[in-house]
């Protein structure tokens, strides 16, 4: 259910194969999504990204241009804010 009382979030992980100057370019856009980075090498970086889903289809067209090489996904997962607790019946 999509609403005030329940976060949804999807998880990523990008590797970007590329330039020192494509990688940089990578780097400051991920920063928009609060990303981090889990492997960094001169060719290549691994990002962990978690935001709304659309948000990451956002993200996976932009970095298609800068060397996007590899990309996996949760899928959706949420949870209710607060104290209440989702019941299944």
């Amino acid at each position: 259910p999509s609403n005030k009382k329940t976060l949804i979030r999807e998880m990523a992980l990008l590797k970007i194969v590329s330039s020192k100057t494509n990688l940089k370019k990578a780097k400051k856009l991920c920063k928009k999504y609060r990303s981090v980075i889990i492997d960094n090498t001169e060719k290549s970086i691994i990002l962990e990204v978690s935001a709304l889903k659309k948000d990451i289809d956002q993200l996976v067209k932009k970095l298609q241009a800068l060397g996007l090489a590899s990309v996996s996904r949760t899928g959706v997962v949420a949870m209710t804010k607060g104290s209440d607790i989702y019941k299944q019946i």
